[in-house]
């Protein structure tokens, strides 16, 4: 994300308005939906990370998915098949946030279960894709 137009059309061997045009293009398609830092959780203070995986009545699916999504703690969700039904990754700050967050969960209309393990060492964080 920190690269500039100039340095990928030198890189690419390409005039830098062809990248421009089809970075832009990438944009609007939404293919590029975000250029962002990667920040450690840890180091800025949100000390406990877990996985949260929720058991649905099949009835609120949808519903519980765009709930639990709209949680600001919810940094990754994902609608999943299996013995859970969402699965997240949550950042907070102490285990009380946890344990908070846990219980609003647990009352979302639907939720049957939600079972939450606590991530114990970060190892490895890559949003990237391995298009190239």
């Amino acid at each position: 994300a920190r690269i500039s137009y100039a340095e990928m059309a030198k890189r690419l061997n390409l005039p830098e308005s062809t990248i421009r045009y089809r970075v832009k293009r990438l944009i609007d398609t939404q293919v590029i939906r975000r250029a962002m830092a990667l920040v450690d959780p840890r180091k800025v203070g949100f000390d406990v990370s877990a996985v949260v995986m929720v058991k649905v009545d099949p009835n609120y699916i949808s519903r519980a998915v765009r709930e639990v999504a709209s949680f600001e703690e919810a940094q990754h969700v994902f609608q999943t098949t299996g013995e859970y039904d969402i699965i997240c990754v949550i950042h907070v700050r102490d285990m009380k946030a946890l344990n908070e967050f846990r219980q609003r969960v647990k009352m979302l209309q639907g939720v049957k279960d939600v079972v939450v393990w606590v991530i114990t060492e970060l190892i490895k964080i890559e949003p990237t894709l391995p298009i190239y």
